[in-house]
């Protein structure tokens, strides 16, 4: 099946994770467009002329031959797009559309189903297929060999006002989280405490982190209405054990109590971070707990067959998730 993804090269990870599942469940079949330069030589026609660049890129995809698209996000341009019912849209964080904009996709999916009602708005609701939540990578989200003296809590995560909220709690609850990100030198919280926050670092470096701390803090940025964030996903599969805000919907992606802690407060948080490095035994249970879950039930594998399960048979279907089994047993195996 020739499956042809559009999206931008995020900083993030989400498309190359996507690519890289892709390419593993369909050799040689898979191809990536990206909505954003890639190249130096597309840098400068970018910022030469925007929309000519994007009309361009729309172009080809129109003229593309596939069985199947995946857009992640939207851009002005995908207007001119062929409407065809191999197109499918996921929306990530808060999309802001316009009626019309989503014409040529009869599938959509969105990773927060906070934003439903303000999507049906804007698109025939008969074409949303519900909430398509992030996932993780086990070729990458995986645990690196622990530090000989793991330490405290640490937080991956960048400004926000909802974090700060919950960031000058935790400091006032006696907390001394470690804080990557772009907190550094940009912040009033990073001049208030300075110790306490690192520069942010590539996605490559984010086990190594993790295998220097006990626990991890899941503080969703004020844009996430439901369900919950990557970073739930990518620390359940690195092996760190988890305290999150809450969010409603995150309890059908991993269990409260069992796989991860959930915080109504940051008080909240604070106690239970405590009570996870006073109790080393239910944390690392908690984490092999939410890790299994992750790897059988949350990686970009699963969510790309659950996208195309329209377009394989049966024994198609059958035999991908098999080929998944076999992948994540594989990445599992040491080298």
């Amino acid at each position: 099946m020739r499956i042809l993804l559009v999206a931008k090269p995020w900083k993030g990870g989400l498309a190359q994770y996507l690519f890289d599942a892709l390419q593993d469940l369909f050799p040689g079949q898979a191809q990536w467009m990206t909505t954003y330069p890639d190249s130096l030589a597309d840098y400068l026609a970018y910022r030469i002329d925007k929309r000519k660049w994007q009309r361009d890129r729309v172009a080809r995809i129109n003229a593309s031959d596939y069985d199947c698209a995946l857009f992640i996000n939207h851009i002005p341009a995908f207007r001119d797009l062929h409407t065809d019912r191999k197109h499918i849209l996921w929306l990530t964080d808060a999309p802001r559309l316009s009626v019309g904009d989503c014409t040529p996709f009869k599938r959509i999916y969105l990773s927060d189903a906070g934003y439903a009602e303000d999507l049906f708005k804007v698109i025939n609701p008969a074409h949303y297929r519900g909430e398509l939540a992030f996932a993780c990578h086990p070729k990458v989200h995986r645990p690196a060999p622990a530090a000989r003296n793991p330490t405290g809590c640490c937080f991956i995560g960048n400004k926000d006002n909802q974090r700060d909220l919950w960031l000058n709690g935790l400091i006032a609850s006696g907390m001394r989280p470690v804080v990557y990100g772009n907190y550094f030198l940009r912040t009033r919280l990073f001049w208030q405490h300075p110790q306490l926050f690192r520069p942010a670092l590539a996605n490559a470096k984010m086990g190594e982190v993790y295998a220097r701390h006990r626990i991890s803090l899941n503080i969703h940025a004020q844009v996430v209405r439901h369900g919950t964030n990557m970073r739930s996903f990518e620390c359940a599969a690195y092996g760190i054990p988890q305290v999150l805000d809450y969010r409603d919907g995150l309890a059908q992606y991993f269990e409260p109590d069992t796989q991860m802690l959930i915080s109504h407060t940051p008080g909240q948080m604070a106690d239970q971070v405590k009570y996870l490095l006073a109790h080393p035994d239910a944390a690392a249970g908690i984490a092999q707990r939410a890790r299994t879950r992750a790897l059988a039930e949350h990686t970009y594998y699963h969510r790309l067959l659950s996208i195309l399960a329209d377009w394989l048979s049966p024994a198609a279907n059958t035999a991908s998730r098999q080929l998944v089994t076999s992948l994540i047993a594989h990445q599992e195996t040491p080298a």
